[in-house]
């Protein structure tokens, strides 16, 4: 709703109310409710675990990897994982696993068999497990410069790399992105969740595959890859280009079956930073004179255009869609690609930021000397734009900074350059990375500038956070809309700032 000062704030008050209420432990350890008299009902039960879930998965989400701001420890988790939606509403006292997958509550009797527990988790649960992996993922870019090369094989880098294939490998075939399970879950009105559990994934590999692609997310402290690492930087951009696909295909095959399926909130920014990517891969990856490059782009071109229906079907969901829409229409445009002229020079800018704000807010990219949140934050993360709205205008993002190790400088092509491009072309590059005609045509997108806001570095990390509406629903919410937008319940602290955002 827009309101993210407030937004911000509640996300702290909810984890206050956590550790009053207790809900992070269970009530006691009668887990199969064997003693109706005594203790909540089995409903209420499961009710606390899925309220102190979703506290969890709104601090992770908020946090976005960033220290500071995640107030909720994994450690601090003692209650098993939400079951499944028919043990759930047939009311049937069941056990399932914790967090860490293949573990369980130590008062759990011994002869339990992991057997009998895993069928009764369900898509809650294995969303929640995802979010886990992937504020790991997030703290781990936000860290690049204190990790190990990620070509190493005990690197940070190929452990979270495993960990989400592994997390992906464990989706029962109920929770597998087929024809079947679509069909079952629209029928069950979870097709919006499976949708956005799969997005998920995907996202966050390309998360964490953007170590391939500086350039594209203006990465701080982007790792300088050898020429001996030369194939293992194209694995990481094909991989990043296989996701961003992916992404389209999963959110293309969902808005078939209708608008209110996308309605997750974070959705129309999964879609656009898809078409981002695909559009950098084309342009800068690619070798413009490959037969194989030809044949790629024409398989990609209804990719793009899926992105950009699927971003005007959400155009009355989500604040943000109709915005995203008009700038990847532009990209798509600018880029050339489908045509005779592709703009092969030319690094597809995002919306978040207007055109030559990178020299006018920190003259050396590098670690801030003050550090704060705002440097390695999506502008469209919670924090960001409470900071926007919020009428202290203390800012240490604009401080001079210092170099950082493994720092790259934006536009850089240093390493990121494909090995088509001569020194010559390089020269090209690097100028016409800065020419609005061959760009996104910032100037011209007001409504972005004043939606994204003006005052970003060049070094925030885009699609960190996610704004999710629920999981389990296939349309709104019943807060969306059901309450005013300028009188907060009597229990809400109103906030006087509120009303800028």
């Amino acid at each position: 709703m827009a309101n993210f000062a407030n937004a911000f704030m509640l996300s702290g008050i909810i984890t206050r109310m956590t550790q009053a209420l207790q809900i992070n432990l269970e009530y006691n350890t009668d887990l199969l409710c064997q003693n109706n008299d005594v203790g909540p009902s089995i409903t209420a039960r499961e009710s606390r675990r899925r309220l102190m879930w979703s506290c969890y998965v709104l601090d992770a989400l908020v946090g976005s990897g960033v220290d500071q701001l995640t107030l909720v420890d994994e450690k601090d988790m003692k209650i098993q994982l939400p079951c499944n939606e028919r043990n759930f509403t047939q009311q049937i006292a069941c056990l399932t696993e914790t967090l860490e997958p293949g573990s369980w509550l130590s008062f759990v009797p011994e002869d339990v068999e992991a057997s009998a527990i895993q069928p009764n988790m369900g898509i809650m649960a294995y969303f929640i497990r995802h979010v886990s992996v992937r504020k790991r993922v997030l703290r781990y870019i936000k860290h690049l410069d204190e990790a190990m090369v990620p070509w190493d094989p005990q690197s940070e880098f190929a452990m979270l790399d495993a960990d989400c294939r592994t997390w992906y490998e464990s989706l029962p075939p109920s929770l597998q992105f087929t024809r079947n399970a679509m069909y079952i879950r629209k029928d069950s009105s979870q097709l919006g969740a499976l949708c956005v559990l799969h997005c998920a994934h995907y996202q966050t590999i390309c998360d964490l595959y953007r170590l391939g692609a500086p350039a594209l997310y203006k990465l701080r402290a982007a790792f300088e890859f050898p020429p001996e690492q030369r194939d293992f930087l194209k694995q990481l951009q094909q991989v990043l280009f296989d996701a961003a696909r992916s992404l389209a295909s999963i959110i293309g095959e969902t808005a078939s079956h209708g608008s209110r399926m996308l309605a997750d909130s974070w959705l129309p920014t999964i879609t656009y930073d898809s078409s981002r990517i695909m559009v950098y891969h084309l342009t800068q990856i690619l070798d413009p004179r490959a037969d194989e490059t030809r044949r790629i782009t024409i398989e990609t071109i209804p990719l793009l255009r899926s992105n950009i229906s699927s971003l005007k079907l959400m155009g009355s969901l989500s604040m943000i869609s109709n915005s995203l829409c008009s700038a990847a229409e532009t990209m798509l445009d600018r880029s050339g690609i489908g045509s005779d002229v592709v703009a092969q020079n030319s690094i597809p800018d995002d919306p978040y930021q207007p055109h030559g704000e990178e020299d006018q807010t920190e003259s050396v990219p590098g670690t801030p000397v003050q550090s704060a949140p705002d440097y390695v934050l999506n502008p469209l993360s919670i924090f960001r734009m409470a900071r926007k709205s919020i009428p202290e205008r203390h800012a240490p993002e604009k401080a001079a900074t210092s170099s950082a190790p493994n720092s790259a400088k934006p536009n850089s092509t240093t390493e990121v350059d494909p090995p088509w491009v001569g020194p010559i072309q390089q020269g090209v590059e690097t100028e016409a990375s800065h020419d609005p005609e061959l760009g996104l045509g910032q100037a011209s997108l007001e409504e972005l500038q004043t939606l994204f806001m003006s005052d970003l570095g060049w070094a925030w990390q885009p699609a960190d956070t996610a704004v999710g509406s629920g999981i389990e629903a296939a349309g709104l919410l019943p807060w969306a809309g059901g309450f005013s937008t300028t009188q907060a319940e009597p229990w809400v602290p109103a906030f006087p700032f509120s009303q800028q955002g």
